[in-house]
């Protein structure tokens, strides 16, 4: 099992800023707070979840089910900002925010940017050893 690489173990760019889909002081805080066993025994869950919600926003899409599409991405906002995974959260805070608001156009729209930018952040904790490789 790879340990988790912490916030100042990370490569920096010539501006000393790591372009990221996570808050690293988030997850750093919550290994600290957690120990290592119990923090990827969350995120591996957490990507568990992942996946069967997107797959449901994309039924929910499929029959303009705004409420529900809403409650989920409620839902995956809370989860993944409790993480650290900010541009997942942002991204279901707005698809959340469109569903509600009864944008058919722009729910989907949200909901074709969503799926990359999860692959991207559950790529991006499993390089920092913050996923069990066999998740």
């Amino acid at each position: 099992m790879k340990d988790a690489v912490r916030s100042n173990d990370l490569p920096r760019t010539g501006l000393g800023v790591r372009m990221t889909y996570l808050d690293i002081e988030v997850l750093d805080e919550l290994l600290d707070i957690l120990g290592e066993e119990d923090l990827r025994s969350i995120t591996d869950s957490f990507v568990d979840q992942l996946g069967h919600q997107l797959t449901a926003l994309a039924t929910h899409l499929g029959q303009a089910d705004h409420a529900e599409i809403a409650r989920i991405a409620h839902s995956l906002k809370g989860g993944a900002g409790n993480l650290g995974a900010l541009a997942l959260s942002e991204a279901a805070a707005a698809l959340e925010r469109h569903a509600r608001a009864g944008e058919a156009d722009m729910t989907a729209s949200s909901l074709t940017t969503l799926p990359e930018i999860a692959r991207q952040t559950v790529a991006e904790l499993s390089e920092r050893g913050y996923v069990s490789t066999d998740s």
